[in-house]
């Protein structure tokens, strides 16, 4: 049998590394598909940081030693962290709640973009604080009560359950309704507020805000909207309302026109405050009801750290009928509050 030449196979191989050649100059091999791994080494996902402490992102250098750059993104920060293989990220003016840092690594002609969500916690944790009862006035076992709230001497209540819901205005000092609105069976009462001459009573599920004079005569009925789509609790900065929707949430709303402005998390120490329910804005505080329990937190309205929490289980065990404590209005007057359950036979006053 007759061989081939071997300067012919020798010019086969020669052909075939030229056209190799070509082939990597001008059509590269596509490098393996960057995994979260191959970028980021440290934090875990969904780490958690106390506001004002650093959070250091740790790439991978093994990985991105040949990439051209590393930016990291947040809340409208940009830094290239290729130099270090790292970044620091200074917590002190993120919001409490969960942050999303963006890694990009560009090489070539491709880039690859991986989320690192982390969450940024209180630096407080809350201190149990104590509570003085003054005294105490009669409170109608039927009131599912939601929403409390003084205005210029009078007390405003609003009441909970489909076909039981109410509005109305309390003397404070008998306890004897002065005025009951009730509202459509359809809506389910909720948390109530006065701004500017109007008082505001949302519901929970119809994602309604009713809108009343201080007579309580009907003004309007407008929408509103929560992460959750619940309304829960609400109060007033003198400036927005505040809405509670049973999350860790407090979404602050325009009054006129009921859009959100903004939405703060709130947490007591490294922990969400979840079922945030009745609500009481007191000189840059707000004073929450903590559904299912008989708990009131004390938070800092800019920030939605929890600062001090009140347990009122002992009014509650003067109410055994009753269920759990819910409804808190503060008395400029006398700077005092005012305190219930719902079904309560019994109202409190009360220095917190």
């Amino acid at each position: 049998m007759s061989k081939k030449p071997i300067s012919k196979n020798i010019t086969y191989i020669f052909i075939a590394v030229v056209i190799t050649a070509i082939i990597a100059i001008f059509y590269p091999w596509e490098k393996k598909e960057w995994r979260f791994s191959d970028i980021v080494v440290s934090p875990d996902v969904n780490a958690k940081v106390a506001i004002g402490a650093p959070l250091t992102i740790k790439l991978n250098e093994e990985k991105l030693s040949e990439a051209d750059s590393v930016i990291v993104r947040y809340t409208g920060n940009q830094a290239d962290a290729k130099s270090n293989f790292g970044h620091t990220i200074n917590t002190s003016n993120l919001p409490l709640g969960y942050q999303t840092a963006e890694i990009t690594v560009h090489d070539g002609k491709k880039s690859k973009t991986v989320s690192l969500p982390f969450v940024v916690t209180s630096d407080i944790n809350p201190s149990s604080a104590n509570f003085n009862k003054l005294s105490q006035i009669a409170h109608d076992k039927k009131s599912y009560t939601q929403g409390l709230e003084f205005s210029n001497g009078i007390l405003y209540e609003s009441t909970g359950q489909y076909n039981e819901s109410t509005i109305k205005k309390v003397n404070h000092k008998t306890g004897q309704n002065i005025k009951s609105v009730s509202l459509a069976s359809e809506y389910f009462g909720e948390g109530l507020t006065i701004l500017n001459n109007k008082v505001y009573q949302i519901t929970w599920k119809e994602s309604t805000c009713f809108v009343y004079d201080e007579q309580l005569n009907l003004l309007k009925k407008a929408g509103f909207r929560t992460i959750t789509g619940e309304g829960w609790g609400l109060t007033n900065d003198g400036t927005s309302l505040i809405v509670s929707d049973g999350s860790n949430k407090l979404t602050y709303v325009h009054p006129e026109t009921f859009a959100v402005e903004k939405i703060i998390s709130v947490f007591a120490g490294p922990n969400e405050v979840q079922y945030l329910n009745e609500l009481e804005y007191v000189d840059g505080f707000i004073y929450a009801n903590i559904y299912t329990t008989n708990h009131i937190a004390k938070l800092e309205a800019k920030s939605g750290k929890v600062i001090a929490v009140y347990d009122l289980s002992p009014l509650k065990n003067e109410n055994q009928d009753g269920e759990v404590l819910n409804g808190i209005a503060y008395n400029p007057a006398s700077k005092t509050f005012f305190i219930t359950g719902k079904y309560w036979g019994k109202m409190y006053e009360v220095k917190l």
